[in-house]
């Protein structure tokens, strides 16, 4: 049986439900309808057949093969270096907020080291807060800049 214009429309509708859908959803909820239709049904037999249909992806291969490449720069080194995180006296914070925003920030720092290393930043300008893998010192310089604080990364010798 040949095909309207009503047919195509609904195999196009049919193929935008398949693609959300997925075939077997379709194919479900299509069998109900054309079980109570007549066999010989056009727009029916269609829809079964565009739900049932599955699309393959062309397999095509490259024609030059790529040899593989080594990223540039120093980066099979840089998996073990380490980043020092900085902090820095100002003038804005006291220091009992400084100790706190440094506890809160760096796990596993305590109160008393907290302390220590604000009392370093205090008195000499800078101190080391500690020694991470550079994700982890942004990481924890981004938190103690929320807080208002003064802190810089820089690669450890």
């Amino acid at each position: 049986a040949q095909c309207d214009d009503r047919c195509t429309m609904r195999r196009l509708l049919c193929l935008l439900a398949l693609s959300s859908w997925g075939a077997e959803a379709l194919t479900a909820r299509l069998e109900p309808a054309r079980a109570g239709r007549a066999a010989g049904s056009a727009c029916r037999a269609c829809a079964l057949n565009v739900a049932r249909m599955q699309v393959e992806a062309p397999i095509k291969t490259p024609d030059i093969q790529l040899a593989p490449t080594d990223p540039k720069g120093d980066e099979k080194s840089d998996k073990g270096k380490k980043f020092k995180l900085l902090l820095f006296n100002d003038t804005m914070n006291k220091r009992e907020y400084v100790a706190r925003i440094l506890q809160q920030s760096v796990p596993g720092l305590t109160a008393a080291d907290a302390y220590l290393i604000m009392q370093k930043a205090h008195k000499s300008g800078m101190a080391v807060v500690g020694v991470w893998v550079f994700e982890l010192a942004e990481a924890y310089c981004d938190l103690l800049k929320a807080g208002g604080l003064i802190a810089s990364v820089t690669e450890d010798e």
